[in-house]
């Protein structure tokens, strides 16, 4: 179900929003039911990077850091304020480090986003405005990190200077930030089948196109699993 799902989705994307379903299959996975199993699709990555062994393993897997992360160095952060702001959404994940105000946020997209600059751009001002209200001086680092699991390929700016008013003048005073992306389809079975995590056999499932694929890929799986290590 979940397969047929994928693949009616993959051409709904593809009309205009003011398309009226025609056939049988369309009225079954209307717009409505799309949106519900979405948000149970989010839920599922949200539940994975909640726990914090398959978060640490995504940061260092997917981020490129000096150093690597332990599982005792991050803590989860309740995510109430992005909630305030986009009452619909449940895919958000906060953690922060224990020690140092560095938070790292994830978002789970499957559809893309035309103001997602601006969704980041919010959510970092929550995190900033909580900090001061706990009276911090210091703003904290706050990386923000985009997990996209769509089939369009992801056209949207990452960074404001792709999206701002260009001037030479007034270069140096343009605002600066940007996401990191993590895009499901730049990786190949390989690659994620190497780091042999929960989170990354997720991806794998989300790249598969058809039910072969997903034969295929879920073998390869479960003899990483079974693995004696």
């Amino acid at each position: 179900q979940y397969r047929k799902y994928l693949e009616n989705k993959k051409v709904m994307v593809l009309k205009e929003e003011e398309t009226i379903y025609q056939t049988e299959e369309d009225k079954t996975y209307s717009k409505e039911i799309v949106k519900e199993i979405d948000k149970r699709h989010d839920k599922m990555f949200r539940n994975i990077l909640s726990r914090k062994k398959e978060m640490i393993n995504f940061l260092n897997d997917f981020l490129d850091f000096k150093e690597k992360l332990e599982e005792t160095q991050i803590i989860q952060c309740p995510t109430d304020f992005i909630t305030r702001l986009y009452k619909s959404r449940q895919s958000d994940i906060l953690y922060r480090l224990k020690d140092k105000p560095v938070y790292f946020l994830i978002e789970h997209q499957s559809t893309i986003h035309p103001e997602m600059l601006l969704r980041i751009w919010e959510y970092i001002g929550e995190i900033i405005r909580k900090e001061t209200i706990r009276g911090n001086s210091i703003y904290p680092i706050v990386i923000p990190i985009i997990i996209y699991t769509g089939f369009q390929k992801w056209n949207l700016p990452t960074n404001f200077d792709q999206k701002q008013y260009q001037s030479k003048n007034y270069q140096d005073y343009a605002i600066s930030l940007s996401y990191n992306l993590i895009t499901v389809h730049d990786y190949t079975y390989e690659e994620l089948l190497k780091k042999k995590t929960l989170f990354s056999s997720i991806m794998i499932i989300e790249k598969c196109k058809d039910e072969d694929e997903i034969n295929e890929q879920m073998n390869k799986i479960i003899e990483i699993i079974q693995e004696p290590k």
